[in-house]
């Protein structure tokens, strides 16, 4: 129910041919003017991201609202619906959360590649990073997913014509011990940011439904 919920909030008016025009003339373009406008379109993105996060945490504190409502009335079955509801809006902040986090990653390099762009032959062009954001967000929210898969076209088009072509698949195991550093932190922060927006039930309310419960 809830991943239908993200699905309606993600629906929006498709212009296929305006889209494949825009491509054509986006091409003809310099390359420092493409850049500029991947990073103006994944902004718009991560700006979405941010107004599903805020939905996301009204429909946690709902939901969390029910389930203190079933506990106080001593509703084991009801409340565990509600808990297991609420396990499944975490798992969707994780991902969402996680993407934003990527988005935001992905700008920041093609800023320093448009800003510093006759001194970074060498910066890899984020291709990869913005692949994986698509994958995830698949399934949760299509059309933010085929928004993100028109920016990864057009990076591999401006990779190809920069002579900066990245290697289409990225194993774990070839990461360097920093970059697999710097993934775990990144995981660290998605973690204690749900644990931030969302506390455990019974960390956050069982001392006052103790006493609510208390016998008179």
């Amino acid at each position: 129910m809830l991943k239908d919920t993200l699905r309606e909030w993600d629906r929006e008016d498709q212009k296929p041919l305006l889209t494949r025009l825009k491509g054509r003339v986006l091409r003809s373009r310099p390359l420092r003017e493409r850049i500029l406008y991947c990073i103006y379109r994944l902004r718009i993105q991560k700006d979405r991201l941010e107004i599903v996060i805020l939905r996301i945490k009204r429909r946690d504190r709902e939901i969390f609202g029910k389930c203190v409502e079933a506990k106080m009335r001593k509703d084991e079955a009801r409340a565990s619906i509600y808990a297991e509801e609420r396990r499944e809006v975490r798992k969707l902040f994780k991902i969402v959360y996680h993407c934003k986090l990527r988005i935001e990653q992905a700008i920041l390099r093609l800023e320093t590649i448009e800003l510093f762009s006759g001194l970074t032959a060498s910066v890899t062009i984020p291709i990869n990073i913005i692949r994986e954001i698509r994958i995830k967000l698949a399934g949760i929210l299509p059309s933010m997913s085929s928004q993100i898969g028109q920016v990864a076209s057009e990076l591999e088009s401006i990779a190809t014509a920069a002579g900066r072509v990245e290697s289409s698949n990225i194993e774990v195991s070839s990461l360097t011990d920093e970059a697999n550093l710097i993934l775990e932190e990144a995981q660290a922060i998605v973690e204690a940011k749900t644990k931030e927006v969302f506390p455990d039930l019974q960390d956050e309310e069982a001392p006052e439904l103790g006493r609510e419960l208390e016998p008179a």
